[in-house]
């Protein structure tokens, strides 16, 4: 009897043991798991991956859904983007672990659940203490932001009485912590550490909002807001708030010397070479080109206009390959979505197209909304495939824009003149200065396409840019796949796919690439055109 009770005990045990173990390899790489359970991380070199920490949000990293990409395919944003330039110059694959809020990253960070903290962090005396910084690559100002339809406030002292939203535990709210003693009448609201910039924004935009839940201003880190204002064009900074602040990428104990010396070759590389400013550029350097009245305009013609048109941008999309979000906000720019708009000039219709245009890519009618809305997309293609092939996105559909507006010619004169400055001729950051300077004399008159406005082709792009943002932000992309799967048959789709295919040709001549060597100014620009 003693025998069999031992036997029992002991398969119990067994059991139970296995059990355990069970549960510790299930959670061991889960969020759930204690320290000592996780397994340590090792460098970047020995497993070809390296663990990023980060936050959502619009500075840091966002999913952008696009047509037929995965979702791990659609993250973007500043610091995503840095961190996979990073990973891809030292050779290994990046993984993002996106943390709920800043003190879960400090954790995650202190606890070796990942390499680096690429969030936004600012190397505080306290957090020195804790963990090694890489160098300053951006500056962040907080500002305060007030609803623009009340008296705008000049300094902290107006903000006495009154309260202040913030996202709890992040450095905005150890700033407001610190300003209590200065002013000491203000009261601050502490919003859930998971609460992103947007639901911020929207509960500061509710002006009769109940007593409990009433908020009269928030801090926020200005470049987020910047980015983020053009879909709440009701708010409105007032002035900056402390001063302005550095912001470095966050080493964890596994990462070891190499990796950190890596990042500052890393960092010093892309601020000599102007990846770092064209990156800022990306994200930053067209949202301040749009105003308040501008955003309320289009969001207000979202929800009025664009339905009765959406289904022609989709067609287009199908056509052509270019996101429907992106032609529509062509659309937007060149007419405010009229389809009857005329220019003195004599261009017409929804996209504004010339006669000669129109021709060109079989548009019969130029005030036909549908066929305005594909013939601006065939023609944009066009261009975008004119523009050489090494360009890689997003510069090459900007330059592309940038020829729509002003022809491929005035593009040519302004990439050359690039060159000629010793700038970068297939950056658009670079190309957009250049813009600038064709309506020079001493400037055109050496280029072989003549005077333009450049100004203009600038102010184009970017207002577009603008555009295709907020677009982006308040539109869902089109599943390609699965709208060509309901609505063609395979007869339709093979024709589809060869009209596509066959949109480069027969191109006019001002739109061929030049020759490999151009000569201009007496100067031997060698395929910079090309």
């Amino acid at each position: 009897m003693r025998r069999k009770t031992v036997i029992v005990a002991t398969c119990v045990t067994v059991i139970s043991l296995a059990g355990v173990m069970t549960v510790a390899v299930t959670i061991r790489n889960t969020d759930y798991a204690p320290p000592w359970l996780r397994p340590v991380l090792k460098p970047p070199r020995e497993t070809g991956e390296i663990v990023f920490l980060t936050l959502r949000g619009p500075t840091t990293t966002q999913d952008i859904p696009a047509a037929g990409k995965r979702t791990d395919e659609t993250q973007t944003g500043f610091e995503h983007d840095l961190a996979t330039l990073f990973a891809q110059e030292i050779g290994a694959k990046p993984k993002f672990v996106v943390a709920p809020g800043y003190n879960a990253l400090a954790l995650a960070l202190k606890e070796g659940r990942g390499h680096i903290a690429a969030a936004g962090m600012m190397p505080t005396p306290e957090l020195r203490q804790q963990f090694a910084f890489g160098p300053s690559y951006k500056s962040v100002q907080y500002q305060l932001v007030y609803r623009a339809g009340e008296p705008k406030p000049r300094s902290m002292a107006d903000t006495v009485g009154k309260r202040i939203a913030v996202v709890a535990e992040t450095p905005a709210h150890d700033l407001l912590r610190d300003l209590t003693g200065e002013y000491p009448g203000f009261l601050i609201e502490a919003l859930p550490q998971n609460t992103d910039l947007d639901a911020l924004l929207k509960k500061l935009e509710v002006a009769d909002a109940p007593p409990a839940e009433a908020i009269d201003f928030a801090l926020v880190d200005a470049s987020a807001f910047a980015v983020d204002k053009r879909l709440h064009p009701d708010l409105a900074a007032a002035f900056n708030v402390g001063r302005e602040r550095k912001l470095a990428w966050g080493f964890s104990s596994v990462a070891d010397v190499d990796l950190q010396q890596s990042a500052v070759v890393f960092f010093d590389k892309i601020r000599n070479n102007g990846t770092l400013a064209r990156l800022v550029d990306r994200y930053y350097g067209h949202v301040n080109r749009i105003q308040a009245v501008d955003s309320e305009a289009v969001i207000e013609k979202i929800e009025t206009i664009l339905p009765k048109l959406k289904s022609y941008f989709h067609e287009a999309q199908q056509l052509t390959g270019i996101d429907w979000r992106l032609l529509a906000a062509v659309g937007y720019q060149e007419s405010h979505w009229d389809q009857f708009a005329t220019s003195p000039t004599g261009v017409r219709g929804l996209m504004m197209l010339t006669d000669d245009t129109a021709d060109r890519m079989g548009v019969k009618n130029r005030l036909d909304a549908r066929e305005s809305i594909l013939g601006g997309a065939k023609y944009l293609l066009k261009l975008r495939e004119t523009v050489p092939e090494r360009i890689a996105e997003p510069d090459r559909t900007w330059l592309a824009l940038a020829a729509y507006n002003q022809g491929y010619g005035h593009l040519e004169d302004a990439r050359i003149l690039a060159a000629r400055l010793k700038t970068n001729a297939d950056s658009w950051l670079d190309v957009r200065k250049a813009y600038s300077k064709l309506h020079q004399p001493e400037i055109y008159e050496s280029l072989k396409h003549g005077y333009a406005r450049g100004e203009e082709a600038v102010q184009f792009v970017e207002n577009i840019r603008n555009y295709a943002d907020i677009l982006t932000k308040l539109e869902k992309p089109l599943e390609m796949d699965a709208v060509f799967a309901a609505a063609l048959d395979d007869a339709e789709l093979i024709a589809a796919s060869k009209r596509r295919l066959n949109l480069k040709a027969n191109l006019p001549p001002a739109q061929t690439k030049t020759a490999v060597s151009i000569k201009a100014g007496g100067e031997d620009v060698s395929n910079v055109a090309n």
